[in-house]
């Protein structure tokens, strides 16, 4: 009976780290759900024009360009665990910060900065997965955490439904942000170091030189194009919904989640 409690404790305990990677990107997701049956509501008590909504989430994608050129080259040299556990402690500040937020502008910073979630998650958290657990356990975690994350634009937009009829919209984001602080300290006490620092200087032109390489060869170039524009159909049905159903079609929230949730 030992030797079996041990094992389990023992996987257990290795399992926490993509526990922790489940928990961090779940949330990042929701910071788009969970809000969008009440943005139209955000935006009008902010005092700004309805035709701003999309810019909530176009700041958000934005901020999950920003950093992509910069945090893997930067994980090379100094460690996956300093930046991914930056990037989530980030995430959360930003997502605690909506608390305090009285106009138009400070929600969009805030917006940007939690995008910024998508470079740490996608650039370091992913790697570092496949880098701990190796080829064959690696693609299977990944596949649960997947599956798990996909689950946030179908459960997102029905809880935020339900929890904006009880609480204000600016609470939603705190509970984001204290899910980003259980990620974080997950990461700290259970996320291995895959990289060993070997003290390389950051030159930037070396990664600029990377990147135009990578980018002249066909199939990263075609690969890249392709799930651009996968995407941005549906990118832009969920910037462009709040505005089309609630503010023109006459939906409520309840009728917005309910559509979401039956397109996902």
């Amino acid at each position: 009976m030992k030797p079996f409690s041990g094992r389990i404790g023992r996987y257990g305990s290795v399992l926490l780290f993509p526990l922790a990677m489940i928990i961090y990107d779940f949330s990042a997701y929701l910071t788009t759900d969970l809000i969008q049956p009440g943005v139209i509501n955000i935006i009008n008590e902010l005092q700004a024009d309805v035709t701003l909504v999309p810019a909530s989430v176009s700041l958000y994608m934005a901020g999950g360009l920003a950093l992509q050129w910069l945090l893997g080259p930067l994980s090379d040299r100094i460690g996956r665990r300093p930046v991914l556990l930056t990037g989530a402690m980030i995430f959360s500040l930003a997502s605690l910060s909506m608390l305090f937020v009285t106009s138009i502008e400070q929600y969009f910073v805030a917006r940007f900065i939690q995008g910024t979630s998508i470079c740490f998650i996608s650039t370091v958290g992913y790697v570092s997965i496949q880098e701990a657990f190796g080829e064959m356990d690696s693609i299977r975690i990944m596949a649960a955490l997947t599956s798990i994350v996909l689950l946030a634009p179908v459960i997102g937009p029905v809880a935020g439904a339900a929890l904006m009829a009880f609480i204000h919209w600016k609470w939603l984001f705190a509970i984001i942000g204290v899910f980003g602080l259980v990620a974080w300290f997950l990461l700290l006490y259970k996320m291995p170091e895959t990289v060993i620092s070997q003290g390389r200087e950051f030159r930037p032109g070396e990664v600029l030189s990377d990147f135009i390489a990578a980018f002249r060869h066909p199939v990263v170039l075609t690969g890249s194009l392709a799930v651009a524009f996968g995407n941005l159909p549906i990118i832009t049905w969920v910037a462009l919904s709040p505005v089309i159903l609630i503010e023109h079609g006459g939906y409520v929230s309840r009728n917005l989640c309910l559509d979401t949730g039956a397109r996902v």
